[in-house]
């Protein structure tokens, strides 16, 4: 038993008591959803699948153990979930905690949290140290992409400057574009952004296939209405009572209209590509 150093992520679902409230008079999600839609955190399947078949993200990326001591527990609203220092290491939690969010917001559910380097003994079911109590004390503080100066707690997932100098120093090219995928920089601080994701692209006769734009703009078209669905599903579990809770799922509400005017640039683009050449 001892305290290692390893790199920490804290993740927690935003508005999680007034949906247990709800569903024990049973107005809101029924128990057994709500049980389900927390396995989004992550579950002990997860880690076993990982030990059996090892390092998927960036796998010819170095690391110090094959399992990278990957550690996940999950209690209540919230998961703590730790790894190895190395760059396998780091790509795995950025990536574990990028896929609790993005599933999560896919039910309209929003998380914060932080992402940090630090001590840690950690097993499945117990989780204690200075880099734990750190990532858990900055969660409610998280001021990514904040529209006010004094603006705390805002609904993403924070990135410890230490975690993204390690990226960036780490000589990986696959960490450093996957980490580029996951996260965003807002002038001032990183997070996770899952948004970038909800975003259709289109290849021009990509394996030999005829650029078909009613087959495109089609899909485009799916893709606007599943965000228009996910903006509905935000507000849906947003208490209109609380001023912070409306500001927080604001955010949300803000980066899902900049992928709708995403989808409109991609149409746009589509129907030039569809311009029939001028002839002579």
């Amino acid at each position: 038993m001892e305290f290692k150093e390893k790199f920490i992520g804290f993740v927690d679902i935003l508005g999680f008591k007034k949906m247990v409230e709800a569903a024990e008079v049973g107005t809101g999600i029924p128990l057994p959803e709500l049980l389900e839609m927390l396995k989004k955190l992550g579950s002990p399947e997860d880690r076993s699948k990982f030990n059996k078949y090892g390092p998927t993200i960036c796998s010819e990326s170095k690391y110090l153990r094959r399992d990278l001591d990957f550690r996940l527990t999950q209690t209540s609203d919230c998961v703590i979930v730790s790894s190895e220092v190395s760059p396998a290491g780091v790509i795995k939690l950025i990536n574990h905690c990028w896929g609790a969010v993005i599933n999560l917001l896919q039910k309209g559910i929003m998380c914060r949290g932080y992402i940090t380097r630090g001590k840690i003994y950690h097993t499945d079911t117990e989780f204690i140290g200075s880099g734990y109590q750190e990532a858990y004390s900055n969660e409610p503080k998280v001021t990514a992409f904040k529209r006010e100066a004094d603006e705390r707690g805002t609904p993403f997932v924070e990135v410890d400057p230490v975690v993204c100098y390690y990226v960036r120093d780490c000589g990986d090219k696959c960490v450093k574009e996957m980490f580029s995928r996951y996260v965003k920089d807002d002038g001032e601080v990183t997070a996770l952004f899952p948004f970038q994701r909800l975003a259709y692209s289109f290849m021009i006769g990509g394996f030999g296939q005829k650029f078909d734009p009613g087959k495109e703009k089609s899909s485009n078209q799916n893709m606007r209405l599943l965000i228009e669905n996910l903006k509905e599903r935000v507000m849906v579990f947003v208490d209109k009572s609380n001023p912070s809770a409306v500001r927080k799922a604001e955010h949300y509400i803000k980066a899902l209209n900049a992928q709708l005017e995403v989808c409109d640039r991609t149409d746009e683009m589509i129907n030039m590509l569809n311009y029939p050449f001028p002839s002579r």
